[in-house]
């Protein structure tokens, strides 16, 4: 065990072992549960690092008590790039933000000792494109990742996992930068839409390119999260299951939003979207979790369809 500012990190779980032996069962959404416990208009999910941090703490531990094996970073937001964009993140610091993050996630599962349970980095896109969309160099995409990786690796994340990129190429920059600071397991998920011709990513990108290159590239796991609720993406598992054998992620929404009197709500019962997990794990899928309008409650439902699978 190696020791990084006074929590305990393991260093000697091998990823391909543990996906050998079980399902690996991700967390659900952070945000939907920041949302549920009173972001306000003018705050950031990141800033509750420092003002509410027993609250982020207490959401940690919530997904762990439902069945997680990995709980996620507070830090979807947290490159230097996407900071910077929003007056409230242009006042937090970048790597301590990643670093406290990890250490709170880090704290929560020692309350769990002799579970297999890791702290996945969580690393989300900057927010802006490359040309000719947009002006995001390759080189200010990978510093960004990297100075996040960095930190997130100094505060004990075991894993590193790139999420809702909607860009190939941003995600490539993503899983460069974090490989040059860090010889931890990196997953990458992008996120698909589903149109009459297939699935793609918002700038094109198929499942079977995405595949093909993040694997050249070196990720150890790869997979798809958010736009597509759990139905559509058993899809899009069967797809990405044909185009590879890497081991594979999927963390789909609670169905889609619903804006009622200004807020925003998923209708999918906790029991539909683990009954459509089941359906992902039965395609192929090696992880399992959720995205945007998932709690514990949907974790705790999947949980108990892996149970009664034998995984």
């Amino acid at each position: 065990m190696k020791k990084i500012t006074g929590v305990r990190v393991s260093m000697n779980f091998d990823l391909k072992k543990l996906l050998d032996e079980k399902i690996l069962l991700f967390d659900g959404g952070m945000g939907t549960m920041i949302i549920e416990a009173g972001l306000q208009e003018n705050e950031i999910p990141e800033s509750w690092i420092y003002s509410r941090r027993e609250e982020l703490f207490n959401i940690h531990v919530k997904y762990i008590e439902a069945g997680a094996d990995v709980i996620q970073t507070n830090t979807f937001g947290a490159s230097s790039i996407k900071l910077s964009s929003s007056r409230a993140g242009a006042m937090l610091d970048p790597e301590e933000t990643n670093r406290k993050a990890a250490v709170i996630a880090r704290g929560a599962l020692e309350r769990f000792k002799g579970r297999d349970l890791l702290v996945a980095g969580d690393i989300g896109p900057t927010g802006r494109f490359f040309p000719p969309v947009g002006s995001l160099s390759e080189d200010e995409a990978r510093d960004t990742f990297r100075r996040q990786a960095r930190a997130l690796d100094q505060g004990g994340a075991d894993i590193f996992l790139i999420e809702t990129m909607s860009d190939l190429r941003e995600a490539v920059e993503a899983l460069r930068g974090v490989k040059e600071v860090s010889e931890k397991p990196v997953v990458v998920e992008l996120t698909f839409d589903k149109k009459p011709k297939g699935y793609f990513t918002l700038m094109g990108n198929t499942p079977r390119e995405a595949a093909e290159i993040l694997e050249r590239e070196g990720a150890d796991m790869i997979g798809a999260n958010c736009t597509l609720s759990s139905n559509p993406m058993i899809g899009l598992a069967r797809e990405l299951r044909a185009q590879t054998d890497m081991p594979l992620l999927f963390q789909p929404n609670a169905g889609q939003p619903v804006l009622t009197e200004g807020k925003t709500h998923y209708t999918q019962s906790p029991d539909d979207f683990a009954e459509d997990i089941e359906r992902i794990a039965r395609e192929g899928a090696d992880a399992v979790g959720g995205c945007c309008g998932t709690t514990p409650e949907f974790i705790r439902k999947i949980r108990e369809k892996l149970e009664e699978l034998g995984k």
